[in-house]
């Protein structure tokens, strides 16, 4: 009787053609707010709507690989998915750093409006081709504060010779206005500030912030995020195993993503007002950067579009396309503008 039912067990499993699979998920990131229930809630979402046909193994930042060698692993199939921020990747493609923000860019609506209807996702699964991974947005994140600041910035000139933990394109603009932009590990920031290694650092919004202390060791905090008004964390995996999967079954990954950006946009929306009055309290200044600044850094940013357009035809077609449809958004939203 029971090889029966072994055997009647099998022959369902079969027909059905379903075969339970785990996959390694590897963060670029560590259990910060927004970005790791997001993440538990895309994984979990996966096991339920597959039947737990598919699973990941999510692991936080530097369990299996250190974040900005998760790209090179998981297209070498030695890890099969990532949870990470495509400018990790701009060192290969710089292109890619489009992926995970544009400086100057729209609100989080407009990017992610592009990416589906505008022919941005066509143009990323292009650039991560050649390196058999399969991309996608998997979660949508509001405008970032502009910076904490150790001393006031009352004019571009205030920018000159400031050490400042940034990277991607923001680092780009911010060296053309004679800052040493450099990139520093989440955990190494605020010591740095503190140290006085450090004379500014940008690191996310508030509710991410205010875990790592800044501020206790910088008092001047800025926005707008010009550098990036909106970003996406992406989900990518390798080729072959994506192949592997079944229609429903990728179909399940698209669908769990595509909660994920709207969880993820969501839930931060209404967290950062009342971590800014912790700030206040703390004696921290929040304030806007000057229109100088402001003017100053978008005309570098223009330079530094156009010499990396020069340089690289990727990244020309992608800002280019961004910019294309940005034009079309814009001008219904100032029609539609209540201001």
């Amino acid at each position: 009787m029971k090889r029966i039912l072994m055997a009647a067990a099998l022959v369902a499993l079969t027909a059905s053609g379903a075969r339970a699979e785990t996959f390694t998920l590897q963060s670029a990131f560590g259990a910060l707010p927004v970005l790791n229930p997001a993440a538990e809630r895309f994984v979990g979402n996966i096991s339920t709507l597959t039947g737990g046909e598919v699973e990941f193994d999510y692991l936080l930042a530097g369990e299996l690989s250190p974040p900005f060698e998760i790209f090179d692993n998981v297209s070498a199939g030695a890890i099969d998915a990532a949870w990470s921020y495509a400018a990790y990747a701009s060192g290969k493609e710089p292109a890619a750093a489009l992926f995970g923000s544009v400086p100057f860019g729209g609100d989080p609506l407009s990017y992610v409006s592009w990416l589906h209807h505008g022919g941005g996702l066509e143009l990323w699964q292009e650039l991560y081709e050649p390196y058999d991974l399969v991309p996608m947005a998997c979660g949508v994140i509001l405008s970032e504060a502009g910076g904490w600041y150790t001393k006031p910035i009352e004019s571009p000139e205030d920018l000159q010779g400031l050490n400042i933990r940034i990277g991607g394109l923001g680092g780009a603009i911010l060296a053309r206005l004679g800052a040493n932009a450099m990139s520093l590990p989440a955990g190494e920031i605020s010591t740095s500030l503190e140290t006085g290694r450090l004379d500014a650092t940008e690191l996310s919004f508030p509710l991410v912030d205010k875990l790592l202390g800044f501020d206790k060791v910088a008092k001047h905090y800025y926005f707008p995020g010009w550098h990036q008004p909106a970003g996406f964390i992406e989900f990518y995996m390798n080729k072959d195993k994506w192949d592997g999967l079944t229609d429903a079954q990728r179909t399940a990954i698209e669908v769990s993503c595509a909660d994920a950006n709207l969880y993820a946009m969501g839930v931060a929306a209404g967290a950062q007002s009342p971590i800014l009055e912790e700030f206040r309290a703390n004696g921290v200044e929040i304030k806007r950067f000057p229109d100088s600044v402001m003017d100053a850094l978008r005309a570098a940013a223009d330079e530094v579009y156009a010499e990396k357009s020069a340089e690289n035809e990727m990244f020309k077609k992608v800002i280019d396309s961004y910019r294309a449809f940005a034009a079309n958004y814009n001008e219904y939203q100032n029609l539609s503008d209540l201001n």
